[in-house]
C-alpha cells in the first residue's frame, strides 16, 4: 500500500478498497473462472487505470460508492483485455507467471475472458450512471477493432509510424481516456475540465505504451514479466524498430536467431532513445491538459503519474 499511496497520492488508500472488493467478488464466481482471474490479479501490477478513475473524480466531487464500483470496472476490464491479449499472443508467461491460456488452453481463457468482460459491465452499472456504462463499452470496441486491426498487418515489419500510432491509440489510451472520462463524469466536471481529463489520459496512454514498447526491448525477461523482444518475435513492429530503421522482409515469421539479431540491432541503435523521447512528448502533452485544471491533490497524483509512466523500468 505504501508504494500506492507514494505514486497515486490520495488515491492510493481507496485503491486497496478497490482491490479488496474486487477479489471478494471475484471470489463468489463459479470456480472455473474465478480460480483463473484471482491468480491473475494476485500477481501484481500498477493498478493505474482504476487509479485514473478515482483521480480524476477526485478532481471534483468526489462520490465513493459509486466512484470505487466504476474504477472495478475498469480493472476487471483490463484484466479480461489481458487474458484476450495472450491467447492472440500465444504469450505462456505474464508478470512472471503463466498465462490464464497456458494454463487452460485458448478456448477456456477466451471465455473466461468473455465473463469478465460481461462482469465489468455489471459493475459498470452499479454505479447508476448510464453514461458510465457507455463510455467503457466504447473503449472496450475501441480496443477490439485495434487488435483486429493489428492482427491484419502482424509480419509486416515495413509498417509505419502513422499506423503505429493509431493502434496504440486503440490498444492502450483509448481505455486510459476512458478512466479519466469516466472519473470526470461521476465527479461531476464541467464540460471543459471533463475534457481536458479525457486527452490528458489519452496522452498519458500514448506515453505509456511507446515507453512500454521502449522497455521490450530494453528490459530484461524477470523485470517485465514476458521474453524479451516479445513484439517482434510475435511479428509486429513498435516504434524503437521503426525508428531505427532496420530493414525486414515483410510476411514471414522471423526465427529465433533472426529476431535475436534484430533486438541486437535495435538496441546497437538510437531506435530506443528516439522513442522514448516521443513518450515524453505525449506526457508533457498530458501534464498541458492537466494546467486547465485547478491546482489539487489529485491534479498533483495525475502530474506525477504523467512523468512516471515514461521513467519507470518496470
Amino acid at each position: 500500500m505504501t508504494e500506492q499511496v507514494a505514486l497515486f497520492g490520495p488515491a492510493g488508500p481507496e485503491l486497496r478498497v478497490v482491490e479488496d472488493l474486487v477479489r471478494k467478488i471475484v471470489a463468489k464466481d463459479p470456480p472455473e473462472v474465478a480460480a483463473p482471474m484471482t491468480a491473475l490479479l494476485e500477481a501484481g501490477g500498477k493498478r493505474i487505470r482504476p487509479a485514473l478513475v478515482l483521480l480524476s473524480a477526485m478532481c471534483g466531487n468526489y462520490d465513493s460508492g459509486h466512484t470505487l464500483s466504476a474504477a472495478m470496472a475498469v480493472e476487471v476490464t483490463h484484466a479480461a483485455t489481458l487474458i484476450h491479449d495472450d491467447v492472440i499472443d500465444r504469450s505462456p508467461t505474464r508478470r512472471g507467471r503463466p498465462t490464464v491460456a497456458a494454463t487452460l488452453g485458448d478456448e477456456p481463457a477466451i471465455v473466461v475472458g468473455d465473463y469478465y468482460f460481461a462482469k465489468a459491465y455489471e459493475m459498470a452499472a452499479w454505479t447508476n450512471t448510464p453514461e458510465v456504462v457507455a463510455v467503457l463499452a466504447q473503449a472496450v470496441m475501441e480496443i477490439c477493432a485495434g487488435e483486429v486491426r493489428q492482427q491484419s498487418i502482424r509480419y509486416r515489419y515495413s509498417t509505419g509510424v502513422d499506423e503505429y500510432m493509431r493502434r496504440i491509440e486503440a490498444k492502450t489510451a483509448a481505455l486510459l481516456a476512458a478512466c479519466c472520462d469516466i472519473g470526470a463524469l461521476l465527479g461531476e466536471l464541467d464540460k471543459e475540465p471533463r475534457a481536458a481529463l479525457r486527452e490528458y489520459g489519452r496522452e498519458l496512454g500514448l506515453a505509456f505504451q511507446i515507453a512500454d514498447d521502449v522497455l521490450d526491448y530494453t528490459s530484461t525477461e524477470g523485470e517485465v514479466g514476458k521474453p524479451i523482444g516479445h513484439d517482434i518475435r510475435e511479428g509486429f513492429a513498435t516504434l524503437p524498430l521503426m525508428l531505427a530503421s532496420i530493414d525486414i522482409e515483410d510476411d514471414r515469421r522471423l526465427t529465433e536467431d533472426e529476431a535475436r539479431n534484430v533486438v541486437e540491432a535495435v538496441l546497437n541503435s538510437d531506435g530506443p532513445q528516439r522513442a522514448l523521447e516521443q513518450a515524453r512528448a505525449h506526457a508533457k502533452k498530458a501534464l498541458e491538459h492537466l494546467n486547465k485544471l485547478p491546482r489539487t491533490e489529485a491534479v498533483d497524483a495525475l502530474a506525477a503519474l504523467a512523468d512516471y509512466v515514461v521513467s519507470r523500468k518496470l
